[in-house]
């Protein structure tokens, strides 16, 4: 499965695979950016993610947008970079979640993390969050649902100095927490708050969404 289109919408990464009419991309588009824009005026996403994550989808849960398949992730502690490139995405099963799972573990990879993982484990002295990722892949299943997959992906590091008597050794390691999961859009709720969220975006829309060909 190729993707026809791309996009940058708020601070998602957004991919759309065959079988996304215009209608149903318009939509996307809209509600991720209304449900961005909301998370963001009560939380700053850098400082808090993890609350401005939780409003984030409750934003999208009010408009339609019914969770399916929870992904299932426990905080893993890395301790090198070949570590990055084994990650699963575990969701719960259901139609289509798996296929989006997969889409997003191949993004991952292509992304080539372990190179930046590299050069944290040799020289690396921050700690705090590293890098924050949030994909967002789209596709219609074999009725026609619409699915989404929002995956946000964390990345936070910790290096700490130990003494011994004739050295010293710095002791680095990464925290990774994915969270999300599946959602199908309901389009007749959805439809009840359209002209809603265009008029809350209010002509700015097209500043906040880069679209390009992939």
């Amino acid at each position: 499965m190729s993707p026809a289109t791309g996009a940058i919408v708020g601070s998602s990464l957004v991919s759309l695979y065959d079988g996304v009419v215009r209608q149903d991309r318009e939509d996307i588009f809209d509600s991720l950016l209304c449900a961005d824009r909301f998370a963001s005026r009560h939380h700053d996403q850098r400082r808090d993610y993890t609350n401005w994550f939780f409003r984030y989808r409750r934003r999208l849960e009010s408009r339609g947008w019914v969770l399916k398949s929870p992904i299932l992730h426990t905080p893993q502690v890395v301790f090198g970079p070949s570590e990055l490139d084994s990650v699963t995405f575990d969701i719960v099963a259901s139609a289509g979640a798996q296929v989006l799972a997969d889409l997003v573990q191949a993004s991952w990879r292509s992304m080539r993390v372990h190179r930046f993982a590299d050069y944290y484990f040799d020289n690396g002295q921050r700690d705090g969050e590293l890098g924050r990722l949030q994909m967002a892949p789209c596709m219609n299943d074999a009725d026609g649902t619409l699915l989404m997959l929002i995956c946000g992906i964390r990345l936070t590091g910790s290096a700490g100095m130990r003494d011994f008597e004739f050295w010293s050794e710095t002791r680095r390691e990464m925290l990774l927490r994915i969270t999300g999961g599946v959602y199908r859009l309901d389009r007749t709720t959805y439809a009840r708050y359209r002209d809603e969220i265009r008029n809350q975006l209010s002509g700015d829309a097209g500043r906040a969404i880069e679209e390009f060909q992939l």
